[in-house]
């Protein structure tokens, strides 16, 4: 445990990156930071236009590593792209409400059929149900996945035929 000079937080080691330096013998030597790594880069970005220089490489990135990304976000899922790739062919690349296949699906910022499909999971339990649209995504979302409003919403759009 070490204390960060900026937050004067107390974190673990690993919190902290490495710096390397050489001394006055030319040997390079490790030292631990002495400023935690999100103090760290919350100061790099503060300075004039790295904001704006992160910011269009972290979208060059996300866009020339799809795969890479969608990783990344199924990770707070406990899933990784395999199990992700499984839950797609278990349900025949569809979403499990509508059953419109992935490249069917209106798929906003995705930019293949494979990333098409959303991750649906329970906001109490966090155990994930399965893949939907966009579409199907936001009207359980809408819903705060209350059965009773859905069933409110049917009855109303019986009465409306």
């Amino acid at each position: 445990m070490r204390k960060c000079r900026v937050c004067h937080n107390e974190l673990s080691d690993d919190k902290f990156g490495t710096t390397k330096k050489k001394d006055k013998q030319n040997v390079v030597r490790e030292y631990k930071d002495s400023t935690c790594m999100a103090c760290r880069r919350q100061l790099h970005l503060a300075k004039p236009g790295k904001r704006e220089i992160h910011r269009a490489g972290t979208k060059s990135w996300y866009h020339n590593n799809p795969e890479k990304a969608k990783s990344q976000r199924l990770k707070r899922y406990g899933l990784d792209y395999e199990g992700y790739n499984k839950l797609r062919e278990k349900q025949s690349c569809s979403c499990a409400i509508c059953g419109k296949h992935e490249t069917e699906v209106s798929q906003g910022r995705a930019t293949t059929p494979a990333t098409a499909l959303h991750v649906d999971h329970c906001h109490e339990t966090q155990v994930v149900r399965g893949l939907l649209c966009t579409n199907c995504n936001i009207i359980l979302g809408k819903c705060y996945d209350n059965v009773s409003i859905l069933l409110k919403a049917i009855e109303y759009l019986e009465k409306q035929k």
